[in-house]
């Protein structure tokens, strides 16, 4: 193998690495895709120590350029596969067969219904990263909320209760949502789970492969659904409260919407990072303006660092 077909192969190595980290953040499974990496990092190491052991005086200098470029890329797979080992840290306790197949059946009846819960939680996901991004500007610039504040009576003990089960009830609804498009649109689920260690919380792993080869308005939906179904459930529960009088029903409300806004801020590797950027690849064209919305989103972060400082010195 000459160094520069092998430089060559270290490129496409680098290349599928950044695709399988975006993958990976994506909640998709890796573990077959960084194996195959694994394997073709193993066959250049081994050729550059053969080509190191030979000493040609006439490729050194190439040979230590590429040989260097090869650790790099290594330290760049050992630091996905770290990530990959810390996600399965602590406890886990995922289905491989049992929860996946609950999706393919119950998408496979009424799938116009489930077409309709798509569109409809992606509309209320894209909305809740504008409720996101204004509730924290308004609060930080006037220090209050009024038009979110239809409780004074502080939260006693049972309603901190409930909204901690709305917290669990938004990730239930959030991963089922997830699940949902994927079935819907014939991705393959490879794991449905929850884990508590060094992260805690739920997930649907997709496989790669065929999460990649659907539109990029299914990727928009599945980003979004999640956070939209916190949204969407939330609305219904304020509404029922608000109707039937219970303080309870919008505690929990706010635990489902709450898990949503968290999930919501524009900046990946959360949902709402992701649903912005699809957003911008499927709606703009020009990179001049892509590149302009894909900054304002840090000015507004930005900004909210200003309006901090200004609340605490005043």
């Amino acid at each position: 193998m000459q160094l520069a077909s092998l430089n060559k192969h270290l490129s496409k190595l680098e290349k599928n690495l950044d695709k399988i980290k975006v993958i990976q953040e994506k909640g998709c499974a890796v573990e077959s895709s960084l194996g195959d990496v694994y394997l073709d990092l193993r066959d250049v190491g081994a050729y550059l120590e053969r080509a190191q052991a030979e000493k040609n005086t006439k490729i050194d200098q190439e040979l230590a350029e590429t040989t260097e470029r090869y650790k790099n890329i290594l330290v760049k797979f050992e630091s996905i596969a770290d990530e990959v080992e810390l996600h399965d840290q602590g406890m886990v306790m995922a289905s491989s067969s049992t929860l996946p197949e609950f999706f393919y059946r119950i998408t496979s009846r009424y799938q116009a219904v489930w077409k309709i819960f798509e569109r409809m939680t992606t509309a209320f996901g894209v909305g809740m990263i504008g409720f996101t991004l204004i509730v924290p500007t308004v609060f930080l610039a006037v220090g209050s909320l009024p038009f979110i504040q239809f409780y004074g009576g502080g939260m006693s003990g049972i309603n901190a209760l409930v909204f901690a089960v709305g917290v669990i009830l938004g990730l239930c609804v959030h991963e089922f949502a997830h699940g949902v498009v994927l079935a819907n649109n014939d991705i393959k689920i490879k794991r449905v789970g929850a884990m508590a260690g060094s992260i805690v919380g739920g997930f649907v792993e997709a496989d790669e492969t065929t999460f990649f080869q659907a539109e990029p308005r299914v990727h928009l939906r599945f980003n979004a659904s999640g956070i939209g179904t916190n949204a969407l459930l939330a609305v219904i529960l304020v509404i029922i409260g608000l109707l039937i009088s219970s303080q309870l029903l919008l505690f929990l409300a706010l635990g489902s919407l709450f898990f949503g806004f968290i999930n919501s801020f524009p900046i990946s590797p959360l949902d709402g990072g992701w649903v912005y950027e699809d957003l911008i690849k499927l709606y703009l064209t020009s990179k001049t303006v892509k590149g302009i919305f894909l900054s304002v989103r840090f000015v507004i972060f930005l900004l909210w660092i200003i309006l901090f400082i200004r609340a605490v010195i005043m």
